[in-house]
Order: C-alpha cells, then sequence, then structure tokens
C-alpha cells in the first residue's frame, strides 16, 4: 500500500510538472485579438515583413468580427514590422488587399498601416470606414520563393481605430506612426528640436514601448548628435533594454568601431577593414550601381590626396555577388588608389552592423577606435573632416 500511494505521488507531480511547463510555453506565446466591426471580408492573417522574412499568421474567427491571432515570441523578439492583410498578391486582379487604420487626432487624420505587440494579450477594436485603392503602385511579394517588386494596386481595407486609454501599440503608433523619421503623413514643416521635444514626450509617457524603442534603434543616423540619442534613450524603461534593439542603440552611441573581416576585392581572401589603426581611417560603403557613389569619386580622390599621410581610405562594397565583376571594373575604369573590400558574405549583417541605410555611407574612425558618420559631401562636414584629421598630431 506504501508503495502504491509513492507511485501515485510520483506520477502526480511528474503531471503538474509537465502541465506547468505546457502552461509556460503557451504563456510565450503572443495573442492578438482584432475586432473589425462590419468588415466586409471572412478572413485574416497577420504578416511580418521585418527583413523580408514573410511570415503569415492566419487568424481564427472567434465571432462574426473577431479574429485572433497567436504570435509565436520567437517571431515577437525579432519583429520590427507587422501589417494585416485580407489577402495576398493575386496576380489575376493584379492587386493586394491590406487592413489600415485610421485615426483622428487634432482635427487630423492619420492612417496607420503597421502594428504590433506590446502585452501577452493585445486587442484592438476598428470600425469599417470604406475601402481605398491606391492604383499602379509598387508592390512587394514574392513569386517563385523570391522578393519581387511589381506595379500593381495596393487595396486597402479602412477602419476608423477605435483607440483604448491604454498603453497598447496601437494607441501608441496613432500618437505618431512615424516615430524618429522626423517627419509626418502631412509633410508638416517643424524643426528639428520640435521634433525632439515631441519624441521625449511620447518616450516619458510611454518609457516601456517595444515600439518606440525599435524605432529609435532603426533611425539613429536621423538624429543630429549622439547626445540627442543618449538624452532620448535614458527615458526608456528596463523593459526592452536587454533587446537586439537595446543593444544597437547603445553600440552606435558608444561610438566604438567593431573590426570586420571581409572579403578582398580579387574574392581570394579575407582582411581586416582596419588594418592600421595609427592612423584616421575613412570607411566609404558604395556599390557599383549606386550613381551618388560614382558621383562622390572625384571628391573622395580629393580627399585621399589632401589627407592620405595621415588618413586611410578603404571602400566596402555592398554589391550582390553577381554585380562584383561591375564593381571591379568601376575601380579600373576610375583608377581608384584606395583598398577595397567586399561584402556580399553577409551584406545584411554588415549593413545593419555599421548602421548603413543607404549608400555611400562614410564612417571616421579616429586612431582611438571611436567613429562617427561623416557626410563628406556637404562642404561643412568636409571641412570638419579636414580640420580633424591635419590638426590632430599622431605622434603622441
Amino acid at each position: 500500500m506504501k508503495y502504491f500511494k509513492t507511485i501515485i505521488f510520483t506520477i502526480t507531480i511528474l503531471w503538474c510538472s509537465v502541465n506547468l511547463t505546457a502552461q509556460q510555453k503557451k504563456l510565450k506565446d503572443y495573442k492578438l485579438l482584432v475586432t473589425l466591426e462590419n468588415a466586409p471580408f471572412d478572413t485574416l492573417y497577420l504578416l511580418d515583413y521585418t527583413n523580408n522574412r514573410d511570415v503569415r499568421i492566419s487568424g481564427k474567427k472567434k465571432n462574426k468580427f473577431t479574429w485572433e491571432i497567436t504570435i509565436p515570441d520567437s517571431i515577437v523578439d525579432n519583429s520590427e514590422n507587422m501589417m494585416l492583410k485580407v489577402r495576398d498578391y493575386d496576380p489575376l486582379t493584379n492587386a493586394t488587399t491590406n487592413i489600415r487604420f485610421i485615426t483622428s487626432q487634432n482635427d487630423k487624420i492619420t492612417p496607420i498601416a503597421n502594428m504590433g505587440v506590446e502585452d501577452r494579450v493585445n486587442y484592438i477594436y476598428a470600425r469599417y470606414k470604406e475601402k481605398t485603392v491606391f492604383a499602379g503602385d509598387i508592390i512587394s511579394t514574392k513569386i517563385n520563393n523570391k522578393d519581387t517588386s511589381i506595379m500593381g494596386d495596393i487595396i486597402c481595407e479602412d477602419f476608423d481605430l477605435m483607440l483604448q486609454n491604454d498603453h497598447s501599440d496601437i494607441t501608441i503608433r496613432a500618437k505618431d506612426p512615424y516615430f524618429s523619421w522626423f517627419s509626418n503623413y502631412y509633410h508638416e514643416k517643424r524643426s528639428y528640436a520640435e521634433y525632439l521635444t515631441f519624441y521625449k514626450s511620447l518616450v516619458q509617457a510611454y518609457p516601456d514601448s517595444r515600439y518606440l524603442i525599435t524605432g529609435l534603434a532603426n533611425n539613429l543616423m536621423n538624429y543630429k548628435s549622439v547626445d540627442d540619442i543618449k538624452i532620448l534613450y535614458s527615458l526608456f524603461s528596463e523593459k526592452h533594454k536587454n533587446t537586439q534593439w537595446a543593444k544597437k542603440i547603445e553600440l552606435f552611441m558608444s561610438r566604438k568601431f567593431e573590426n570586420s573581416s571581409l572579403s578582398t576585392l580579387n574574392q581570394k581572401g579575407h582582411e581586416e577593414v582596419l588594418q592600421d589603426q595609427s592612423k584616421f581611417n575613412l570607411i566609404v560603403f558604395t556599390a557599383s550601381w549606386c550613381v551618388p557613389c560614382l558621383e562622390e569619386i572625384p571628391l573622395l580622390k580629393e580627399i585621399h590626396n589632401d589627407l592620405g599621410k595621415k588618413l586611410i581610405m578603404t571602400y566596402i562594397s555592398i554589391d550582390e555577388q553577381k554585380n562584383i565583376p561591375a564593381f571591379r571594373k568601376v575601380i579600373k575604369q576610375n583608377d581608384i588608389p584606395w583598398r577595397s573590400l567586399l561584402a556580399y558574405e553577409d551584406n545584411k549583417k554588415i549593413k545593419e552592423k555599421y548602421f548603413v541605410k543607404g549608400i555611400p555611407h562614410c564612417i571616421l574612425v579616429y586612431p582611438d577606435g571611436e567613429m562617427e558618420n561623416i557626410e563628406v559631401r556637404q562642404p561643412d562636414k568636409k571641412a570638419r573632416l579636414y580640420e580633424i584629421v591635419s590638426n590632430t598630431d599622431l605622434s603622441l
């Protein structure tokens, strides 16, 4: 009898353990409950298109106008761009159908195309408004598992967003769908200082926001100084301070250049981006197809000739592998005297690591390893480069 009780006790403990593990695993999922009153369709799905990932999660219909979408934490932890869709690109109609939320604040109407999640359970309430068709627009889709851009119709099923007095992702987006862009839907003229003040007020009001911290991480180059970013970042809570976005912001604020080993121009070996740190290094991101990059060559040659004794210039091409012959042709035709490296083996990682959002993109690395982005095509920035390099005694 004692042996039988021991077995029962052991089985009970094991059952509780398995059940608790299942519950914990279940809690890792995020729930999105979307109520779209008077929706003229029956299907809804979530598209996570972060870095062209193209992950689709179908919504489960709970009642006539409510869908429940279960999002794995692995998706949320790496997601920056999500949207709700009715149907994917249809080659027969040459159209795709998206959900768009409309909010009216301060007598201004603002559309919200993207959304995200903040808490384990998230709610969106909206009422059908109208259908808006953007004819002959650019549609990004996959054809034969390849990313493709085509011209077609983007159909938006527009819904009036019924805002709740909460800290949800959609509520914060309604305050500003363009956080850290330093622009707005109406292209109203505002000064940098006005935008900065507004952004500070948003973070102070919503310090836990995943949307705001990802917005900051992905638009660091829009800020005029690292100090502005530091002030804004300090206003966030600790909730997302251990995420990839926070680490990206912290790396940018540290101003320290992290060296990388990239393929040489002949693709027969690899070299460190920085080979001699006793001098200044000007790292220039470029590509064979980039017209502004080609137009910049005479300016770079001038800088190379003037500052070459104290400054080492290095090209990093972000060309895809198939375009490397074209890049080599650019180097040869323009008689480029400085070293060139290739990032084709992991373009995405390199661009993220060095905050490259557009090219040409220049990074000045100081002898002590600190770095700053410097736009040499701007006369004042070019003058600053000359002043820094010319007035620094490298013998110390």
